[in-house]
């Protein structure tokens, strides 16, 4: 298990070599899937990962609970689209695991011919429709290699992936690797790599998937407040997010986040696009979480989840 984990994240290093130019890549749903709580603080949720979203962004966080947590969450996410993502996070002996799936779907595409030599409007030849589903099974240790460095919880996830347009159906693996150093009881440090796997095929054309590389940082400057950054970076796509989050508990039941993603155009999807606000509810071990982003003409997205620990 060990090897495998310093294997993957060693792969992080020369990782920057493999983007030659931006590209097109498959299975772009993968970007999306995290938790209301992540998404309300934009993003930047890999040094914090402490519950069962973990597994979207960062396996490592798994490693920081004991406790058994299963997660529900759904929005309609843009262009009409719907998601969704299911996770859980439970002990087996010393040893933390996950499982997470996430799916979207979209319908009522128009299907139009291609043709070149067709002048003016191009006829509707009716609709279809396409989905997506990601299976995750994660592994977490804490203090994952005490006699090279301690404090450093690690994880790894095999995901399994499914994308469907109209009749045609294309698959593929990947593997996410992830570390969370504790500096101290206020500062993590963290870094993951995701989607590192098989090219998707429909027919004869084949992409990859969205390589994502995350570094990112909390600082507990409180018992109740949590402060956040990370920078995102998808390798094929030549796509930089740095990001900024924050969250604040009232009394341990009622949290308030908010954070604000660059790298957006806002030249064309508006000033607030990138922004994120959101709040969590927590009681007697059930908690509801609400996330908002603002995506200008495209629409804005509601993500709401629910959460148990027993």
């Amino acid at each position: 298990m060990r090897k495998i984990f310093i294997f993957s994240m060693a792969l992080c290093v020369p990782a920057g070599a493999w983007a030659s130019g931006a590209g097109t890549t498959a299975a772009p749903f993968l970007k999306a899937a995290m938790s209301p709580r992540a998404v309300a603080m934009a993003g930047a949720f890999s040094a914090l990962a402490d519950d069962s979203g973990a597994i979207f962004v960062n396996p490592a966080g798994l490693a920081q609970s004991e406790i058994q947590e299963a997660g529900l969450d759904f929005s309609n996410y843009l262009q009409d689209a719907k998601m969704g993502n299911l996770s859980y996070a439970g002990m087996v002996g010393d040893n933390r695991f996950g499982f997470g799936a996430t799916f979207m779907t979209v319908g009522e595409l128009d299907r139009r011919l291609n043709d070149t030599a067709t002048t003016g409007a191009v006829p509707s030849l009716g609709s279809f429709g396409a989905s997506d589903i990601a299976v995750t099974l994660a592994y977490a240790k804490k203090d994952f290699i005490p006699d090279t460095l301690k404090n450093l919880d690690g994880g790894f996830a095999a995901k399994f992936i499914r994308s469907t347009i109209d009749t045609k159906t294309a698959f593929a693996v990947a593997v996410d690797a992830g570390a969370i150093y504790h500096a101290s009881e206020k500062i993590n440090i963290s870094m993951a790599l995701q989607n590192l796997g098989t090219k998707m095929k429909f027919v004869d054309k084949a992409d990859p998937l969205p390589i994502d590389l995350r570094v990112g940082m909390l600082y507990r400057a409180s018992p109740e407040f949590n402060v956040v950054a990370e920078v995102n970076e998808y390798l094929q796509d030549e796509k930089f997010y740095p990001a900024l989050g924050a969250e604040y508990w009232f009394r341990d039941a009622f949290a308030l986040r908010g954070g604000y993603k660059f790298g957006y155009d806002t030249s064309n999807l508006g000033a607030a696009v990138g922004l994120s606000l959101g709040f969590g509810i927590k009681v007697a071990g059930l908690g509801v979480d609400y996330a908002y982003l603002p995506f200008g003409d495209l629409g804005n997205v509601h993500r709401f989840g629910f959460w148990m620990q027993f």
